[in-house]
């Protein structure tokens, strides 16, 4: 049988243990947590044609070259793109982030990138969250 001095000094040092883990478990959960909202949609075609090709790609995430992307090269072959409300997208000309830069805000749209001299010109990206 357990004695009164045992369950004093056993059950402190159990919940002792048991919040030393607390901080490490909400650590994780935080790196688990997905901005629905962090994001850019690209179509190969102008003004958002949904039945042609289209990618919905979730930031935060920089992508040096756009060559494998959902399983499509959109290397050049970019058109029009609609930025989710919390996501600030910086579009190259060229792989690694060179060449021509063009900055999205949050929540743009652009049905036709040939009016800023970017339609099918985009090489690389980088997606943050937040302001």
């Amino acid at each position: 049988m357990l004695s009164l001095k045992t369950l004093k000094i056993g059950l402190p040092m159990i919940a002792a243990i048991g919040l030393s883990a607390a901080p490490v478990f909400a650590a994780d959960l935080e790196t688990q947590v997905i901005d629905k909202n962090c994001y850019i949609e690209v179509f190969d075609d102008d003004d958002f044609d949904m039945d042609d090709a289209h990618y919905k790609i979730q930031g935060p995430k920089e992508f040096a070259s756009l060559k494998d992307l959902g399983g499509k090269n959109w290397n050049n072959d970019i058109e029009s793109v609609i930025v989710g409300t919390n996501a600030r997208v910086k579009a190259y000309s060229d792989k690694d982030f060179k060449g021509t830069e063009l900055a999205f805000a949050p929540g743009q749209r652009v049905p036709n990138l040939g009016k800023l001299d970017m339609k099918d010109d985009i090489e690389s990206m980088k997606i943050s969250c937040g302001s």
